[in-house]
């Protein structure tokens, strides 16, 4: 494994490095279909823009961006982040792209979510962590129901995507609820 901070059953995650930007990372933050459910692929994305991220997020407190690497053949198949850390609010977002297309469907968004929320409560201590999604994205919207993230409301028109305005699904979890479920397993 290639520095490996979370690890789950198939997949682990590491810290999103420089050596992480190849042709085939750039060009999941092009592609239509992958980001479909996300706000990517609105500007067109290179390698300039792509290392101005990897070296900003590297240095942020408020942002941790993750390489989700395929456990088996140490593939980069996406990127996980929590972000806008709140440490007064003790609060955060979180984020996931699953750019490989072949790694699609085999539950790999739902350990990574696992392992964030895990990630967020236990080492971060923090609160309160959410999700948005827009709810054409209906991966995304299990994913975080799968998780026991609670559907808060729907921001209306709020992403702007292929030409429409789509509305925005907001779920979070909470740190009590988090302890409740883990009791209960």
């Amino acid at each position: 494994m290639k520095n490996p901070f979370l690890t789950g059953k198939k997949i682990y995650l590491s810290p999103l490095t420089e050596e992480d930007i190849t042709k085939e990372y750039i060009s999941w933050l092009n592609d239509e279909k992958i980001c479909e459910g996300n706000s990517h692929a609105v500007y067109p994305n290179n390698y300039l823009k792509t290392l101005a991220y990897v070296k900003s997020v590297s240095e942020s407190k408020t942002e941790l961006v993750f390489a989700v690497r395929w456990k088996k053949n140490d593939i980069h198949i996406g990127n996980a982040s929590i972000q806008n850390i709140n440490y007064i609010n003790r609060s955060a977002e979180m984020a996931i792209i699953i750019g490989n297309k072949n790694y699609w469907n085999k539950g790999v968004s739902t350990e990574i979510l696992t392992l964030l929320i895990e990630y967020g409560f236990m080492r971060l201590n923090l609160n309160r962590i959410s999700a948005a999604t827009p709810l054409i994205n209906k991966g995304g919207l299990k994913i975080c129901e799968n998780n026991n993230m609670k559907r808060e409301g729907i921001m209306k028109e709020a992403m702007f995507k292929n030409g429409k305005y789509n509305d925005v699904a907001v779920y979070s979890i909470l740190l009590k609820d988090y302890k409740k479920q883990i009791k209960q397993s």
